[in-house]
């Protein structure tokens, strides 16, 4: 097997990272810390994926630049397909373009919405919160629910994230919300008329095979490969789909810096530069 789960083998490859979030989402870094935590871990490319946000990209920019750290612009934004919560990473697109800005703010509109339904189910529940205190967490950022677990914690409405997942904010939980139901057809598209390439996100958290294949057909660029929920196994199978679709490979550590393990992970799930460099080469479009 040519890669273990840190996507670079034994054959001494440059290490990437393309899937990490910060405080412009649900994460608990600032750019610039994830910028110097990069530099620590020896990473030569990295990619801030924050939630329907681009905020962090140009708050890293100066940082990555002097640390000699390849900076991608990255985002993963939500969507929705028959049932399932569809999530795609875009990488190498015009952030300033207008139409994908207007479409990240639409989002982040509807992010707090979907907190303040949240906020209303779990009231409902007897579980006081409120929406102030969600956006404060979020820092005026992209609100996701591991903001509204943070609320939760500091309530003592619960001990863990895991907890408050499983009791109140999961997919299958009392006071869970749907998430941006945009097709992803259309996410799709708004990546690549910004000129940026289009990757589904951890096929194997939630996305069934023969979904996927459906995914396939309007027009993705590639497969996150390197996930830690992939094992080597999963590895193997999603390459061996994208190879057969001519599809890119991508991949990282979606370190948020919440849990115990994400420390584990930052800087050993990682994929080699060479896959940063073929997307590179995709990028020549006539």
């Amino acid at each position: 097997m040519p890669y273990s789960l840190t996507g670079v083998g034994h054959n001494g490859f440059e290490k990437a990272d393309l899937h990490i979030h910060t405080k412009c989402s649900d994460g608990l870094y600032t750019p610039e810390e994830i910028v110097e935590k990069a530099a620590a871990a020896g990473l030569k490319a990295i990619s801030i994926t924050d939630h329907d946000s681009v905020s962090g990209i140009d708050k890293a920019k100066p940082l990555a630049l002097a640390k000699g750290i390849e900076l991608v612009p990255g985002v993963e934004m939500s969507s929705t397909y028959k049932g399932y919560d569809i999530h795609v990473l875009g990488y190498f697109f015009d952030y300033q373009q207008s139409e994908l800005k207007e479409y990240l703010d639409h989002c982040r509109h509807l992010r707090t919405e979907r907190a303040e339904r949240m906020v209303s189910k779990l009231a409902k529940m007897g579980v006081k919160i409120g929406i102030e205190q969600i956006i404060v967490k979020a820092q005026n950022g992209s609100v996701g629910r591991p903001h509204i677990a943070a609320v939760l914690q500091d309530g003592g409405y619960v001990k863990s994230f895991s907890e408050a997942f499983s009791k109140y904010l999961g997919s299958h939980s009392p006071a869970y919300v749907k998430s941006i139901e945009t097709h992803p057809a259309d996410v799709i598209r708004l990546i690549n008329e910004a000129s940026g390439l289009s990757f589904l996100a951890h096929p194997a958290q939630n996305v069934p095979d023969e979904t996927l294949k459906q995914l396939i057909t309007f027009g993705l660029d590639g497969i996150e490969i390197v996930h830690p929920s992939h094992d080597t196994y999963k590895q193997n199978y999603y390459r061996e789909i994208a190879n057969e679709y001519f599809m890119l490979f991508s991949g990282g550590s979606d370190y948020h810096g919440l849990k115990e393990r994400d420390e584990d992970l930052f800087g050993k799930v990682t994929i080699p530069c060479q896959w940063v460099e073929k997307m590179k080469s995709r990028l020549v479009k006539s």
